[in-house]
């Protein structure tokens, strides 16, 4: 049994943990931390989880995770993630963190983007990045992972076989997406203005070329092509509660058919238990991967213009951020990978 501490319990991440956790029969929910709630039930901070759970939220101790977690999920962003990773991770305890803090491998890209310093590079050498289809060895016998962003993970996948294969060019690429609400966490975003009043009905995109995401997308296209990678990045916000829908656009280095694409995903992902191929693109749909940690996509390669073109979905709380966690923390920890994760999620 893995007993598991959160940091930051009661944001929309934590949250989201604490009821993946509670039907994950190898997990055992030991230490939850909270800032602002320390004394509080559980169940009285969240009620969703009323009935589920009699836990008392605590404060951050130290103490109090090593001696009653094995892994600890950091569910907080920035200074708080950067200040308690090196602590818990001196101590022998793994560390998953949800946020941005362990994406990079090059800490002035993260200074950049996020517009904060680094505070613990060092770790950032051998911080895995927890996107088990590529780096599940890593993750394996890692001491930290850095859990992937919602956005990049519906790019990475589909493109890092094609670029591995030189099947499609490496500059240009095109990443058009499309994001729940909740994407945007609990409190209001000036940028994205994610009050109900302003996305009702309404679509629109916000930070075209400039969004923090921009550079982890093309940090792992570029490692999966050996090569420099550019990309244009432009994310949009839906008027719904879950779910990314992203279209891809992008040249092919070589001559290419749909039936190439699909063919060349089959067998790099054919043991791969979240990612299902498609085969036409209106297939590929929020409803399919609504509250499960499955990432879709499909292809269709247009002769005419030797472009290529994917969607590809998933669920941005499960599959684009708790999911893909405890995912990691299954094979950090020697379980089957798949515990906890194959029924619908929270």
């Amino acid at each position: 049994m893995v007993r598991v501490g959160i940091l930051g319990a009661t944001g929309a991440v934590g949250e989201a943990l604490i009821r993946i956790l509670l039907g994950h029969p190898e997990a055992r929910l030991t230490f939850l931390a909270s800032d602002h709630a320390a004394g509080t039930r559980v169940d009285q901070a969240l009620p969703v989880l009323r009935g589920q759970t009699d836990a008392t939220l605590r404060a951050p101790d130290l103490a109090g995770f090593v001696a009653e977690a094995d892994v600890v999920f950091l569910a907080k962003k920035g200074a708080d993630s950067m200040e308690w990773a090196p602590k818990l991770v001196a101590t022998g305890l793994k560390a998953i963190d949800c946020g941005a803090e362990f994406r990079f491998r090059d800490p002035a890209l993260y200074e950049r983007f996020y517009g904060a310093k680094h505070t613990c590079p060092e770790l950032l050498a051998e911080a895995v990045y927890g996107l088990p289809e590529l780096y599940r060895d890593s993750i394996r016998k890692a001491r930290i992972v850095g859990v992937p962003g919602c956005y990049p993970t519906t790019a990475i996948l589909p493109l890092a076989p094609l670029l591995a294969e030189d099947l499609v060019a490496p500059a240009g690429i095109a990443v058009d997406a499309y994001s729940g609400l909740s994407g945007a966490g609990k409190t209001y975003n000036e940028k994205t203005r994610n009050l109900f009043v302003d996305c009702d009905e309404n679509c629109r995109a916000y930070n075209p070329l400039t969004h923090r995401h921009a550079p982890e997308i093309e940090q792992e296209l570029s490692l999966a092509a050996g090569k420099p990678a550019t990309a244009l990045f432009v994310p949009h916000l839906l008027p719904l509660d879950r779910g990314i829908l992203t279209t891809i656009f992008a040249d092919l280095a070589r001559p290419a058919t749909t039936a190439d694409v699909l063919a060349l995903w089959r067998q790099r992902y054919a043991n791969e238990p979240f990612i299902r191929v498609f085969d036409k693109l209106d297939e590929v749909t929020l409803a399919n991967v609504h509250r499960t940690n499955y990432a879709d996509f499909s292809a269709l390669v247009d002769a005419r213009s030797s472009k290529l073109v994917i969607v590809s979905a998933l669920d941005n709380v499960i599959r684009g951020a708790c999911g893909m966690a405890v995912h990691s923390m299954n094979l950090m920890c020697g379980l089957p990978e798949t515990t906890g994760l194959l029924f619908r999620c929270v």
